[in-house]
């Protein structure tokens, strides 16, 4: 079985790029089964290859279609079935919904909801337009649409501001009902935001918080984060669990195993049916099922049989990294054991001429511990040997201190597991013993974590692979006005210049900079507008940020006041712009502070006290005028100061003019980068402010169009700028 699954994956991989490449496969691959088998089997693999692309191109074909049609103008309600519990917060959530009705009944979209909250299975209804799925506009950005896509999504539906209508079933609402009783029931008795709650409820139903950040990148790090969120690890230990009390309350092992299969079906649905999760589940549910019909098991015909099916219903699927990594691992570990087994063969070795019959108590559980460790880190070794090409090719990470931190953090996530199931069966019984069973558990969560900290600090344990080697200004490209920029060298650090709103901050730039193998260690704030400063603390506990310059010393704004406040508390060296002429950046760099606002004055709005930056790198000039309006552009073309540079980053002013004639005249600049967000209103670009600098001889790169731009300088000492989405390309001669 999995010599044909590996036959629909190669046809499949091939027919991605072309068609008529996944057609010659089938044909070459039943050559290779008749050369190396017989006949049968040749006829049989290029079927198998021919089915499997005929499925694969018409779901594509189906899904393709759709999404062209969904993309005209939409008249009255739209209707759906939520497929997920829906996501969200202040009256904003995602999901995914399969249409009813209509020309595009059962096609699978995203929406993007308002109003109350969908559970799976719940009707919804609003009116709204349909949107093509997104694109990654910034270098290492997630590809949610090309995520997205690959799950069947033709579209992104979005409502209109007046909230939809949610019909919710009682079998749905009961569902969510013990999902949700569940959930409380493993927390219940710690705080809701306490560091144990976060890490029970992310490694036993997959629910990881979203402002835990800095856990995560432990759990990255460490090479663990598998068990951060339920996959197939956690269905086995919960397996092994319920087939330890089977055993022990008498029930014999074939009726033991019918019972096991639907309790481990049943996790995966109370965990929210993670796809991980339930490939286990039908892993495990073919591999135990060879005991009922009292077969032999064999790991990798399962494993096949599971691919096989799997590949024939979505061969859309293969391209998951998720995927990937799940059946990646079972083939290495159960190919590679008894490879792995020989480097710690001498773990297992009973005591030299001495025989096994003679030995102590004490000695016999020695060499029991012995082999039991010997057999973790041969599994450990199998499974990272494996992982490891997978995980440089997906994520750029190499985490050789995975082998030892696996060995760590898998008994005490076992412990963890049991423990919160038994709180599980307590709550609804007996509420207080299982609160005094989840403080207990609070004790494995927190040395979980500290475990995954202590191994992520550890030198040379992890390492990216993907560091640019040329120092580079980034210039993110980030929705509703927000901004951010990152300075960086492969050597010497790196500078985040303003850090975007605390969405933009989580979901655009922390993604991108790692995926870059970039963690800044200082950061310059423009001025205390929330869509410049990252949230404030979320930005420190991502990166070890050591300086930070701000722009005024006092502000009404909740994250700019964490940043006055809080940073200190944190080891953070806090410099102020008008006490400061310049700052010494990598890569021989400096920032010069050309205008700092009055630090006192919190009578005015944030655009009205922005300070003013300009980089000097390899003879260029950058200046970077953030949000401010011609107030500002007044106050410093009055101190007749030298203003020139070569080019220019720009925000928008929310109720004044930017860049005004007088301004560039004195700036007198070859490049504007400008940023044009669709939403407020107050952020987009004029057509005709574009068309007036081009006309005057200046170069725009409007970044709705171009996405990020990279600024790089190479060895003649020119300066070039390249947009990311529509790939324009400009170089400045150095002069």
């Amino acid at each position: 079985m999995l010599a044909a699954a590996l036959v629909i994956a190669g046809c499949i991989a091939l027919a991605d790029r072309s068609l008529i490449a996944g057609c010659l496969a089938a044909v070459g691959f039943g050559g290779l089964g008749a050369w190396f088998g017989n006949g049968r089997r040749g006829m049989t693999w290029a079927l198998c290859g021919i089915l499997a692309l005929g499925i694969f191109t018409w779901r594509n074909h189906r899904r393709d279609a759709a999404a062209a049609g969904l993309l005209e103008p939409v008249g009255g309600w739209v209707e759906g079935r939520a497929l997920k519990d829906g996501k969200g917060e202040r009256g904003s959530w995602v999901a995914p919904v399969r249409l009813r009705g209509g020309r595009y009944d059962g096609t699978q979209v995203w929406w993007e909801g308002r109003g109350e909250c969908p559970v799976a299975g719940s009707l919804v209804r609003a009116r709204g337009n349909f949107r093509p799925l997104p694109i990654p506009r910034n270098p290492g950005e997630f590809d949610q649409g090309a995520w997205l896509r690959r799950l069947g999504v033709a579209a992104v539906f979005r409502s209109s501001w007046s909230n939809g209508q949610v019909e919710t079933s009682r079998l749905a609402a009961w569902g969510a009902q013990v999902r949700l009783g569940f959930r409380n029931a493993v927390t219940a008795g710690l705080a809701e935001d306490s560091q144990a709650a976060i890490v029970i409820r992310a490694v036993v139903i997959g629910d990881v918080q979203p402002d835990a950040d800095e856990l995560i990148a432990d759990f990255r790090n460490s090479g663990t984060l598998h068990i951060f969120s339920v996959s197939g690890t956690h269905v086995a230990m919960v397996a092994s669990i319920l087939w330890v009390l089977l055993r022990v309350a008498g029930v014999p092992r074939r009726w033991a195993i019918l019972a096991l299969l639907p309790a481990i079906f049943g996790y995966t649905w109370i965990s929210g049916n993670s796809p991980p999760a339930l490939r286990s589940a039908w892993m495990a549910s073919v591999f135990l099922g060879a005991f009922v019909f009292r077969r032999r098991p064999d790991l990798l015909n399962s494993l096949g049989l599971v691919l096989f099916i799997m590949l024939l219903w979505d061969g859309n699927l293969l391209f998951q990294p998720g995927v990937q990594l799940s059946y990646g691992v079972v083939v290495a570990i159960a190919l590679g054991t008894d490879w792995a087994s020989r480097a710690f063969a001498w773990l297992a070795q009973p005591p030299l001429y001495q025989p096994t019959t003679l030995l102590t108590r004490c000695q016999n559980l020695w060499l029991k511990g012995r082999r039991h460790l010997a057999q973790s880190l041969t599994v450990s070794l199998a499974a990272l040997v494996g992982s490891t090409p997978l995980t440089i090719y997906h994520f750029g990470l190499v985490t050789p201190i995975a082998l030892l931190a696996n060995l760590v953090l898998m008994p005490l996530v076992f412990v963890l597991l049991t423990v919160a199931m038994l709180a599980a069966a307590l709550y609804p019984i007996a509420p207080k013993a299982a609160c005094l069973v989840n403080r207990a558990n609070a004790v494995v969560a927190n040395a979980c974590a500290s475990s995954a900290a202590i191994m992520a600090a550890i030198p040379g344990g992890h390492f990216n692979i993907r560091h640019s080697k040329q120092p580079f200004l980034l210039v993110y490209a980030l929705d509703r006005g927000a901004a951010a920029a990152c300075f960086a060298t492969s050597d010497s650090g790196a500078v985040l210049l303003d850090c975007g709103d605390p969405f933009g901050f989580k979901r655009r730039l922390v993604p991108s900079l790692r995926q870059l193998g970039v963690a800044p260690d200082s950061v310059v704030l423009s001025h205390p507008d929330g869509r410049h400063l990252g949230g404030g603390a979320p930005v420190w506990a991502a990166f070890p940020i050591h300086q930070i310059l701000l722009p005024v010393g006092r502000a009404r704004s909740p994250a700019y006041q964490a940043w006055l406040n809080d940073a200190t508390k944190a080891g953070i060296r806090t410099l102020q712009a008008a006490a400061t002429a310049a700052l010494p950046l990598p890569d021989g760099a400096t920032l010069e502070i050309l205008y700092a606002p009055d630090p006192a004055s919190t009578v005015t709005r944030a655009d009205e006290r922005v300070a003013i930056y300009r980089l000097h790198w390899h003879g260029w000039k950058i200046l970077f005028t953030s949000d401010a309006g011609m107030g500002t552009e007044t106050k410093m073309l009055a101190q007749g100061r030298d203003l020139a540079a070569d080019v220019i980053i720009a925000g928008r002013h929310q109720s004044d003019v930017s860049l005004s004639d007088a301004f560039l005249k004195k700036v007198h600049p070859e490049v504007i980068i400008a940023s044009n967000a669709e939403f407020p209103i107050e952020e987009r670009l004029p057509p005709q402010q574009a068309a007036f600098w081009r006309a005057s001889g200046i170069h725009v790169f409007d970044q709705e169009l171009s996405g990020a731009v990279t600024l790089t300088v190479d060895a003649a000492g020119d300066l070039l700028l390249d947009g990311f989405v529509d790939h324009a390309s400009l170089r400045l001669k150095h002069r």
